[in-house]
């Protein structure tokens, strides 16, 4: 997509533009890179798309929503530094149009990456604010509805400019790219929350602590659906109630978590508890 999204733009004639587009998009990335490394982080891999990239750590960021957020902001800030660096810069030389595509690549970017929507920054730290009312769950579904809002207007936007004459490819792509990214988050809407209890599994190896909290389940609620619930900072453990609303046994949220990746995140709480016993 990242191929395919520029050779667009430079078949259209926009060179300069895709160009300036290109290094801000670097810059960006740059932004979150250093972010990352200054908070003890490993980079294992960047992958990049067309207006922005994905960093691959050693850590779940997510697990920590502070850090998530620090990591996030820290690639529109350093266009907004980039930004003004050139604007400083400008008043010794004289301007371009390069110049100028370069400061509205760098506004432009800044600015998409703050809209509420994943995969942007500004989707991360919504989220990660959010988790402090919300589980993680219910705190990513909100993001991608804004994610949903966001491409449905950026695509009226893109048509009203195209209107007034003005057209700019750009717009539209934006639109598409966070649509298909709501969609693909909606329809995966689970991995995201087993990715999270994954990574807090890790951090408890780590020989972290971890506040807990319990919560009761009666015999018809399943798997799926307690994930759900999960919220930062805290581990689970799920006190499940039988037909004779007696606790029946307790289940880790990691024991649930096998139940998900066997495939079997369907059974009931009370089956569940039962299979354990037996084993």
């Amino acid at each position: 997509m990242f191929i395919v999204f520029f050779a667009f733009i430079f078949i259209l004639g926009f060179v300069d533009e895709g160009v300036c587009l290109l290094l801000a998009l670097l810059i960006h990335e740059c932004g979150h890179i250093a972010a990352a490394l200054a908070l003890g982080f490993k980079v294992e891999k960047l992958s990049l798309q067309p207006l922005g990239g994905y960093l691959y750590l050693d850590q779940m960021l997510e697990v920590q929503p502070q850090s998530e957020s620090r990591v996030a902001l820290a690639g529109p800030m350093a266009n907004l530094i980039a930004l003004a660096a050139v604007m400083a810069l400008v008043k010794y030389t004289e301007q371009s149009n390069f110049v100028a595509y370069f400061i509205r690549a760098n506004l432009a970017l800044m600015i998409f990456n703050l809209l509420p929507a994943l995969p942007l920054d500004g989707g991360r730290v919504l989220r990660s604010r959010l988790t402090g009312w919300f589980s993680y769950y219910r705190a990513t579904e909100i993001v991608i509805a804004c994610g949903y809002v966001c491409g449905g207007l950026l695509l009226v936007f893109g048509a009203f400019t195209a209107f007034q004459a003005n057209l700019n490819p750009t717009i539209f792509a934006a639109g598409v790219f966070l649509l298909y990214n709501a969609y693909v988050e909606k329809k995966q809407l689970l991995i995201p929350v087993i990715r999270y209890v994954l990574g807090r599994q890790k951090s408890l190896h780590g020989g972290k602590l971890m506040a807990a909290q319990v919560l009761v389940a009666t015999p018809e609620d399943k798997v799926n659906e307690v994930l759900k619930h999960i919220r930062p900072q805290k581990y689970y453990q799920v006190s499940v109630l039988n037909k004779e609303q007696k606790i029946s046994g307790t289940l880790t949220e990691h024991q649930l978590l096998r139940q998900i990746m066997a495939g079997t995140g369907q059974r009931t709480l009370l089956d569940v508890v039962e299979g354990e016993r037996e084993d």
